[in-house]
């Protein structure tokens, strides 16, 4: 969408994953098939690897491996949560872990999703498709957000020019009735 003014066209990108496992076939695997998807994405093979590539790209979704040696994907996630330039990134758990303990953990941490290892590819795409969405939408409000703040600081600056050329005209009116009324006296006296 453009305008005459050169606001610019509002531009759609692509969801930003990071993938952060320490089994590196398997993050390998899943972030080549996040690519055939059509999505960016990167890969970790820690956590501490992972935290900083998080807040080195900013991606719109992280998918967390939760039993890493180290840094853990609940420490990870909770980390992450720490973070505002994160807050905006939804956190998926990849688990082997499914019983209530861990989702009510996953919750508390962070965890926006959770996955039960292995993920059915379809589950995680129709995921990934919706974050996708919301990405696309959340960005297309705020381009549109944007361009309203310059129409309307145009609006205001039109509207500011146009009070000043009404002042103008209305000066220009008082002169003339000033003349009219000079006029019709030198009239009445000669």
């Amino acid at each position: 969408m453009a305008d005459d003014k050169g606001q610019g066209t509002l531009v759609a990108r692509t969801l930003r994953v990071l993938v952060v496992d320490d089994h590196q076939d398997s993050a390998n695997s899943l972030c080549q098939l996040i690519g055939l998807w059509g999505y960016e994405c990167e890969v970790a093979y820690d956590g501490g690897a992972g935290l900083e590539a998080a807040r080195t790209s900013v991606p719109d979704c992280l998918l967390l491996d939760i039993a890493m040696p180290v840094l853990d994907g609940y420490t990870l996630a909770e980390r992450i949560r720490q973070d505002p330039s994160l807050a905006n990134t939804k956190l998926v758990a990849l688990s082997a872990f499914s019983d209530n303990a861990h989702v009510v953990r996953a919750k508390k941490v962070g965890f926006d999703f959770l996955l039960v290892k292995p993920a059915d590819p379809a589950e995680l795409e129709r995921l990934l498709t919706m974050l996708n969405e919301v990405v696309r939408l959340a960005t297309t409000t705020n381009q549109l957000a944007q361009q309203n703040v310059a129409l309307a600081s145009e609006a205001k600056e039109l509207l500011k020019e146009v009070k000043e050329e009404v002042k103008e005209v209305k000066e220009e009116v008082k002169e003339l009735k000033e003349e009219l009324r000079e006029m019709k006296e030198d009239d009445r006296v000669s």
